[in-house]
């Protein structure tokens, strides 16, 4: 390294100190956020509750000094179909690709505007610099929206990378290795199959079906089986909570508790793990296939590796009980969830801001100019 490239890398570390270095993982269901030696300071919902906007023109009500976004995270997750007419809950993200730019870019901005209330050894002025996790199946138009949001949130640089690569960091796979490995991204809005191999995707597919789905699908069994209507936010409980049910004899049964369609009444009954199993059964099936698939058009010289490494599931949706199970029956491959399945993608983000030579390493595999 010459006398110059020193330099300019002493300086770089030099005002580094007067910005903050950021990790996002931006899914459909939950945001999380990472700050450089502070780790994980941000595990919120996806979610937005701002006054509704009119109809016939697409705008809010008159701005006042009250106006604006109300709530945001898991305050606007509770308000969830509990909001006043003149309020409405709004999720920015669906399957993985922006639905409300305008809602994004508040989001973004109120979580920012916290990290720089935090108290640090060095005061910080600059902006800070972002590693957003993004799904490998958006296209260069979704990319550059992504991209506009934090730059119009206050960023200063975005780095766009894509999770199921943040995620096989996070696991601790080495960039510089040719090994493959299968990683299952099971999310709130999307699920990614792909084989990473030197820090970049060899093959990679994602459908559109993901945990939302799964949470609508219990919704429709408890309504068409015992004919009791039940909220999203209900089916998502009884969906985590599955492997951990309470015994009644020999079964594990849980209690759902909604409103009987036929009286109109508030009504509980029990339903046991079985019928949970079977109400995601057909969606579950869609991720085992996707898969199949992709281990298809995988190179055969990856195949040893795969072998030896497994598939490993991560998301919150990875958790299913017996969705590691399906996907091993399929494939004969060996198929395992993470204890933090849900944090492998912002784990990748961490290492990365701290390793400035591996991410030099992922953005050159990626395309990146550094």
């Amino acid at each position: 390294m010459t006398k110059f490239a020193l330099l300019k890398n002493k300086i770089k570390i030099f005002f580094s100190l007067f910005s903050w270095e950021v990790g996002v993982d931006l899914g459909s269901s939950n945001t999380l956020i990472y700050l450089k030696d502070r780790g994980v300071i941000i595990d919120e919902p996806t979610m937005i509750a701002r006054q509704k906007k009119k109809r016939w023109t697409g705008l809010s009500a008159p701005k006042s000094k009250k106006s604006g976004p109300i709530a945001f995270g898991f305050k606007a997750k509770e308000m969830l179909n509990r909001e006043p007419k003149q309020i409405e809950v709004v999720s920015p993200i669906k399957n993985g690709v922006i639905s409300d730019l305008e809602a994004l870019e508040s989001l973004i901005s109120y979580y920012l505007k916290l990290i720089y209330e935090i108290p640090s050894k060095y005061p910080k002025f600059f902006k800070p610099k972002v590693i957003v996790g993004v799904p490998s199946s958006i296209n260069q138009v979704q990319k550059r929206a992504v991209k506009s949001i934090f730059l119009n949130a206050g960023a200063k640089e975005v780095v766009l990378l894509e999770e199921v690569v943040l995620a096989a960091i996070g696991i601790g796979l080495p960039t510089d290795s040719c090994s493959g490995l299968v990683i299952v991204d099971v999310g709130g809005g999307k699920t990614e199959v792909s084989v990473i191999s030197m820090g970049g995707v060899v093959v990679g597919r994602g459908i559109k079906t993901a945990g939302n789905d799964l949470d609508i699908s219990i919704i429709n069994y408890v309504k068409m089986k015992y004919g009791i209507l039940i909220g999203v936010n209900g089916a998502e409980k009884i969906k985590m909570e599955t492997g951990n049910l309470d015994k009644d004899g020999e079964k594990k049964t849980a209690l759902v508790r909604g409103r009987d369609l036929e009286s109109g009444l508030p009504k509980t009954v029990r339903i046991t793990e079985t019928e949970i199993k079977e109400a995601m059964a057909m969606e579950l099936i869609k991720i085992v296939k996707l898969v199949s698939t992709v281990l298809d058009e995988t190179p055969p010289e990856l195949m040893e590796d795969i072998l030896k490494r497994g598939i490993i599931l991560v998301g919150n949706g990875g958790k299913i009980n017996g969705l590691a199970q399906l996907i091993e029956s399929e494939t004969k491959i060996f198929t395992r969830v993470l204890e933090e399945a849900g944090m492998m993608v912002i784990k990748g983000c961490g290492e990365l801001i701290q390793n400035r030579e591996m991410l030099k390493q992922v953005k050159l595999v990626s395309g990146l100019k550094e």
